[in-house]
């Protein structure tokens, strides 16, 4: 959904770090991948500029900021996720974020998404990062496609509706959630408000941990851990 501007004095650096890691792990046997199947470019200063190019147009659709999808593709690669589900795939700016630390994984994402032009849009960016071979797109009610997926998801991204967060979680949990599974819900800040019902579901499940996170001091993240093992109350 869409977010209010960063504040004029926050600034990110890790975008670099992020394209010249992911650049490194692309390179070897990728490589050859890629020329087989004219994925697109690699290189670091041609991701940027797509980068940049989406996020020009980002509050035209509900993109996250920069910052937050610098988190989502460190975040991939800290679980060590190999199985991402995304709800709200958009022109495909978080995907590949996502995509990107999935190379480093060697992980796959599906994404979700009901309008068929942004699906479009977005397999068109995909394939200009060379990550369509990391990225299955799936057009329609993410609400209905969810519970066809056969899963379960190493971490789930969901970035849609505002108020069909809590749909989505029991779309999810458990079969789709395993333990260790991490689960994020975008806006979480900003449009609390919106999403109260499953806000305070989360908080007071025993089966995760959960903290409200921002790196952009305004809005962000609600991120929940499922936890390792069983607590007792389930």
């Amino acid at each position: 959904m869409k977010t209010i501007p960063r504040r004029s004095f926050i600034k990110s650096s890790s975008g670099a770090i992020g394209l010249a890691t992911f650049t490194r792990a692309a390179q070897g046997t990728q490589v050859s991948e890629n020329a087989k199947q004219n994925l697109g470019p690699r290189r670091p200063e041609a991701l940027e500029g797509l980068l940049r190019e989406l996020e020009a147009t980002g509050s035209r659709f509900y993109n996250v900021p920069r910052a937050d999808g610098e988190f989502l593709h460190l975040l991939v690669k800290m679980v060590g996720a190999r199985r991402v589900l995304e709800i709200g795939t958009a022109n495909g700016y978080s995907a590949i974020w996502l995509a990107m630390a999935l190379e480093e994984t060697g992980g796959a994402l599906n994404t979700i998404e009901i309008q068929p032009e942004l699906v479009r849009a977005a397999r068109t960016h995909v394939q200009r990062a060379g990550l369509t071979h990391r990225v299955t797109f799936h057009e329609g009610d993410a609400h209905q496609l969810v519970t066809t997926l056969p899963g379960p998801f190493d971490l789930v991204f969901i970035d849609a509706e505002i108020g069909g967060k809590m749909d989505y979680f029991q779309k999810v949990y458990p079969e789709k959630l395993p333990r260790g599974g991490v689960l994020l819900c975008h806006n979480a800040i900003v449009y609390a408000a919106g999403m109260r019902d499953y806000l305070d579901h989360i908080r007071a499940h025993p089966d995760f941990d959960t903290v409200i996170l921002s790196l952009t001091m305004e809005d962000g993240f609600c991120v929940s851990h499922r936890r390792r093992i069983a607590d007792p109350r389930l």
